[in-house]
Parts: structure tokens; sequence; C-alpha cells
């Protein structure tokens, strides 16, 4: 079996990238690629090829423990969401807050905080849920509302272990890791990795200074001023991306703070129990116990107690019968289906490029023709391109993970800080893309026109974006890497005050 192909190993990798600019479908153009790579491998006999996909590559990958527990992972997580729906937890949450939330200010700075307690389920569409109803009050545009759900929703479930990104993001460096022959924790470069998340780490940062400061920029200085003058939170003439639908409960059903409480307490006191447990927290201690624990199993435990604490209180308060709330379980499952299937691809796709060398070619390019301080901000500016194109930053990980890695191996460069490259990038163009799941449910979650939404955030989405490019830029061509967390603050801080500046006049009436 040749494995030498020189250039011609870029095609499957390449061929992955123009499927999905061009299909926009990030299954169909992984499982193409791998289908091609595996023909090329196989003699370019593209029969062959297509059994061996699933022979040599989807089921060894499924067969591998860790990862056939991250697709039971991701699956059990849409069951919990789909639990916290119908059992009214977000409808209890925004009755415990909206009593202390009085003005603008205070229900934008809420949703931004509540955010971290929801960072381990679907952020954008839970949290718009819960908290609509309290922004709605104090007149928070829903141009507004989405823009922070887009922002702090999936940007801080990446720097969350207690999600689905986090494990998503550790199986990749995984695999990485095997093929590279390293030992290493893939969670210990994941956490090291979390400051160079700059994208997503400033988009998190600038959102809560525009809850707090009122920074309103171009298109979202109109939204905001319409609801705070007319309390219109959309134009008139313009309909939300989703008609609002009210959670159906029963008439006389009485909701109370232990709708949300009980599963959430469920939940957590699983996730540190087995967390604990299978940490040895006796012998290794409260970090030890983090460090040598299995968090994957814990978040699976976590979902499934969550799952079952929503459902004790529907029982009990006469929501559901037990078999109706398991069927509710099932039914969120089904919901996340194709997430499994994009994880196969990319493992498969990730034993392709390993087989064909292609980190070590593309090294041996960088190295012939390209500063490899360029690296870290190329493998940035290409993921958020395919991204933006795409919608799909998990799917862009999945290309630019194979492709990435091994060229920070070649050159000795930080693993985590191109690690970070790898995922910004991918936040970056996913939270721009108006084709993205994240940004349409962002849409949904706050009940927001789509177009509205997209074009409201976009100025701060680029801000952020080229402020990270060039800290990378900068980074990679210093080898100071940390200095890219500086440069990146201080180039986003100047492009905000010349943006907020041009619209200071306009803003000082909802600066208040």
């Amino acid at each position: 079996m040749d494995t030498s192909f020189g250039i011609l190993c870029l095609l499957p990798p390449i061929l992955a990238i123009v499927l999905a600019l061009i299909t926009k479908q990030t299954i169909l153009s992984l499982f193409v690629a791998v289908w091609l790579g595996s023909t090329m491998i196989n003699g370019w006999n593209p029969i062959v090829g297509f059994v061996k996909i699933i022979s040599d590559y989807m089921v060894p990958s499924i067969a591998s423990e860790w990862n056939a527990s991250l697709l039971i992972l991701v699956t059990l997580s849409g069951g919990l969401i789909a639990m916290l729906r119908v059992t009214g937890a977000a409808q209890a949450f925004a009755g415990l807050v909206t009593k202390s939330i009085n003005n603008a200010k205070k229900g934008q700075i809420v949703t931004c905080l509540s955010a971290f307690i929801f960072s381990y389920t679907e952020p954008c569409l839970i949290l718009g849920t819960i908290m609509r109803p309290v922004t709605d009050v104090v007149k928070v545009s829903r141009a507004k509302l989405a823009y922070i759900l887009d922002s702090m929703g999936c940007n801080l479930a990446s720097f969350s272990p207690i999600s689905s990104y986090g494990p998503f993001i550790t199986g990749l460096i995984a695999t990485q890791l095997l093929a590279a022959g390293i030992e290493a924790n893939e969670w210990s470069i994941w956490a090291q990795m979390l400051p160079f998340n700059m994208y997503s780490l400033f988009a998190m940062i600038t959102v809560i200074v525009v809850a707090v400061f009122g920074l309103n920029i171009g298109p979202m200085y109109e939204e905001e001023r319409r609801a705070r003058e007319t309390g219109k939170l959309l134009a008139d003439g313009v309909e939300p991306l989703v008609p609002e639908v009210k959670n159906v409960l029963p008439e006389n059903y009485k909701l109370s703070a232990w709708n949300f409480a009980i599963p959430m307490a469920s939940l957590f006191i699983t996730l540190f129990a087995v967390i604990f447990w299978t940490g040895n927290f006796s012998q290794n201690g409260f970090k030890g116990a983090f460090l040598n624990g299995n968090i994957t199993l814990a978040i699976c435990m976590a979902f499934i107690c969550g799952g079952i604490g929503a459902g004790v209180v529907g029982v009990i308060t006469k929501l559901f019968s037990p078999a109706k709330g398991f069927n509710h379980f099932i039914d969120g499952m089904a919901d996340l289906i194709s997430v499994p299937f994009i994880l196969i691809c990319a493992w498969s796709m990730g034993s392709i490029t390993g087989t064909m060398e292609v980190g070590n070619y593309m090294a041996g390019v960088v190295q012939n023709y390209l500063t490899p301080g360029l690296v870290p901000a190329m493998v940035f500016l290409f993921g958020a391109g395919i991204s933006f194109a795409t919608g799909s930053s998990w799917g862009v990980w999945s290309i630019m993970m194979p492709i990435a890695f091994p060229m920070a191996v070649a050159f000795n460069l930080p693993l985590p800080y191109v690690v970070g490259a790898v995922i910004g990038g991918g936040m970056f163009g996913d939270q721009c893309s108006p084709i993205s799941d994240t940004t349409i449910l962002s849409s949904t979650g706050a009940s927001c026109n789509h177009v509205v939404h997209v074009m409201t955030q976009l100025p701060y989405g680029i801000a952020v974006g080229v402020s990270a490019f060039l800290g990378f830029l900068v980074g990679g061509l210093t080898k100071q890497y940390v200095l890219s967390i500086a440069v990146t603050g201080v180039i986003l801080y100047a492009i905000l005050f010349v943006m907020t500046k041009l619209s200071k006049q306009r803003n000082s009436a909802l600066a208040r």
C-alpha cells in the first residue's frame, strides 16, 4: 500500500474544503473526502475505497473507547435539553430573576452572566428561551438579545469541559496526539489552549462591555433606540425567524422554582460526584481529581441524572407519565443525530490525512515557501473563511485540526497556541455566518428576525476577529505568544473606541 503521494496527499482535505464551501454540508463533504482518500490509499480503486470507509475508518473510530463515550455524550445532551424545555424549567428560572431586574442594563448583564449557568447545554436556544421574558419587560431589543446569546453561547461553551464542546475538541486533539506518537494529556492541552482561543475570549469580553457601557454601534443603535423609546422590540413589518411559541403547560399547572432547581441540582451533584469518584479525590485531592477523573463519563452521567431530575418533577406534578417523560428524552436525543455522524467522519478524515502524511507534506511546503511564524494566523484566517461559508465551527475544526496539528509539531510551535488558532477561527466564522446553526438558534432563542440579527452583530464580530488575527500574526512572527493576547486586546479597544466615537452623539440617549 503506497502512502507516498506527494502533493496529491492534499486532494482529500482540499476536496473536503471545496465541497463544504459549495454544498454547505459538512457531513457530505467529509464523507466524500474520506472516500477519495480511501480510494487513493487502496490503489485508486473507488469500489474498494468505498468499502474500506466502513471497515478501515468508521468502525475502528467508533470502536475506540474514547470516541464511543463521546458519541454517547453528545446524544444525551439533546435529551436533557428536551426535558428542561417540556418541564418548564425556563419559565421557572425567569420567574426567579425578574423581581430584581428593572432596567435594560441590568437585563443585559444578567443575561450575559446567566450564560455561565447554561454553558453545559445548548446555550443559544435555552438561554434565549429563559431570558426573553425578562429582557422584553425592560425593553431590550430582540437584536441585542440575539447578539448576547450568540456571543455568550457557544463561545463560552468552548471554554467549558461541562459541555459537548470540550470533549469534542479534546477528542480531535487526542486523535492527533495518537497519530503523532506524542504522550500528552489532551485535556491538559485543551486547558492551556483557552487563553489562546482569543476570538471566543474577546467576543465574550466585548459583549459584556457592550452591555455595561451601552456601546451600541452600527445597526444595533437603531434597534436599541426604537426599543427604548417606543417599546417595539422589532421594527414594524419585521417578523422573527420563528413565530414565538409559548411552552405548552396545562392551564392549572403551578410552576415553581423546583422545576428548575431539581434538574440543575441533579446535574451538578452527579457531575462532581463522578469526577471525584473516578479521579480518586481521597488520594489526589480536588485538582488531582479533575486532572485524573473521567470527565466525559461525568458529563454523560450528569446529563442522564439531570434529565431524570426533570422527569421526576414532571411526574410528581402530574405534567406527564413516566413513559411520556422517557419519550421526551428520547425525542431530544434524536434531534442531535447529525452530530455523531460529524464526529465519525471527522475521525475518519483524521485517519486518512495521517496515513497520507498530509501534515508532514504541508510542513515541508511551509518550511520552503512560508515563514513558520505565519502558520497560526493563516490557520485562524483560513478556518474563519471556511466556517463563515459553511456555517459550521465543528466541521472546520474537523478539517483543520489534522492539518494544523502536525505542522505545529514539525515546526516546534506550541500546540496549545495552534489549537487556539483552529478553535478561534472556527468560532469567528461560525458566529458571523448567516447559515450557522448557532446563529439561527440565537435568532430563534431571541425570537429575532434572522437578517436583523446577522447585520447587527456583524460589526462586533468583525472587530473581534480582525483583532485576533493581528494578535496571532504578531505572536507567531515574534514567538512571543502571550503577547498575542495583549495585542488583540489593544487593537480591539482601539477599534471599539473609534466605532463608538463615530456614533457617540447618537448613543448618548441610550447611555443612561
